[in-house]
């Protein structure tokens, strides 16, 4: 089964959208410079590189022509973004920032588990492959909620940083999604 021709990554409607995402998510580096915390500061633009490394890491899944100047890049670049996502995530537990704390602590869950579909992917289909779904639509499912208080709560901003992450991470998904169709596709094709 091929996947609908709306929902690949190569249409120019999903790149504009993807980059348009991109765009307004870096923009909002500046936003928490100017109303939120310096915490929120750091672990946006953090998030930020994080964002960039996944685009990067699941446009060329597979793919074997990584110099060790770009795999040198990406963790020097990762070591960062991880390293003050969990900075911050601990700021936030000693803050008593509960709501951000959780939060965080589900983002660092959903980049473990798409490390895992970048690194390990399974096989398409497959139980494994079934729970590692369930676990990230749980996930997913979790981070929309926290945005929903965040909006009730009158946090305007915060409501629509995560509602623009959310976004961010289904370009990502899309990602992972096209590439694991194509190995059906060749599965089904022999």
């Amino acid at each position: 089964m091929k996947p609908s021709r709306l929902f690949t990554t190569k249409t120019g409607q999903f790149i504009l959208f993807k980059y348009m995402i991109y765009t307004l998510l870096t923009f909002n580096i500046y936003l928490f410079a100017m109303n939120g915390t310096f915490t929120e500061t750091i672990e946006t633009a953090a998030w930020v590189v994080i964002l960039a490394l996944f685009e990067w890491e699941t446009r060329y899944l597979k793919e074997t022509h990584w110099s060790n100047v770009e795999k040198g890049i990406i963790s020097i670049l990762s070591f960062f973004g991880y390293g003050v996502v969990l900075f911050s995530c601990y700021s936030y537990f000693v803050d008593s920032e509960w709501l951000d704390f959780i939060n965080s602590l589900t983002w660092i869950f959903v980049i473990l588990v798409l490390q895992y579909d970048v690194y390990y992917p399974g096989h398409y289909g497959k139980s494994e492959w079934t729970a590692r779904n369930i676990l990230k639509f749980t996930l997913y499912g979790a981070l929309f909620v926290f945005a929903v208080v965040w909006g009730v709560q009158g946090e305007a901003l915060d409501f629509y940083d995560a509602f623009l992450w959310i976004l961010s991470f289904f370009v990502i998904e899309m990602n992972i999604f096209n590439f694991e169709h194509r190995f059906v596709e060749e599965d089904t094709s022999v």
